[in-house]
């Protein structure tokens, strides 16, 4: 899949809110070299977007597996039907999405889809997330996606989007990544149409 260069905006460099930069947006296909700087991102986002759900030890535990996990792991990503893409800024990996068609359905899901807290506002995430619907838009006729029920932010980026809650619920069962803690939350499915 060719690289998608998106242009420029503007982005909010660290926790000051007052210094906005323009920053290039790429969304491209994952590589293997990838792995460090998704697993970053992912920890990152973890780390910022679920501190009031989880408690303080499993989050860390969970963020650093998912720091070091994904050398390990995105090997097993990188093959079809997966689809991993990777929003870059400035040439830096800040995000990634990663989807799947579901077998024997026209419907696609969003397994994981992550933007590191530096990126959050820029518009990469809303890029990525419209590539990765693209990317799965030939076999699919709509895009759903499970987030956690108290991941509020989460879920005005997706409604942002285009997704709406379905009123599907379940409970997630979420690992450390380490093969140690697992722990149930609370989860919501969210689905967008790909086809008008």
């Amino acid at each position: 899949m060719p690289a998608l260069i998106i242009g420029r905006g503007p982005r909010v460099a660290g926790a000051m809110l007052s210094r906005v930069v323009d920053a290039a947006f790429r969304v491209r296909a994952a590589v293997d070299a990838d792995a460090k700087e998704i697993g970053e991102a992912h920890a990152a986002a973890w780390i910022a977007a679920y501190d009031h759900i989880f408690d303080p030890d499993f989050l860390r535990a969970a963020a650093e597996g998912r720091r070091t996990g994904w050398p390990h792991s995105i090997h097993r990503l990188l093959v079809a039907p997966n689809i991993l893409l990777v929003g870059e800024m400035d040439g830096r990996v800040v995000a990634f999405a990663h989807a799947t068609p579901l077998q024997g359905t026209h419907t696609a899901e969003v397994v994981g889809f992550y933007c590191h807290p530096d990126a959050w506002g820029t518009g990469v995430a809303s890029l990525l997330m419209a590539r990765a619907q693209s990317a799965v838009s030939d076999d699919a006729d709509e895009v759903v996606l499970w987030t956690l029920r108290d991941a509020h932010r989460a879920r005005r980026f997706y409604e942002k989007v285009g997704f709406r809650a379905t009123g599907r619920r379940q409970a997630a069962a979420l690992t450390d990544w380490t093969g140690g803690i697992a722990v149930e939350r609370p989860a919501v499915e969210y689905a967008a149409p790909l086809r008008p």
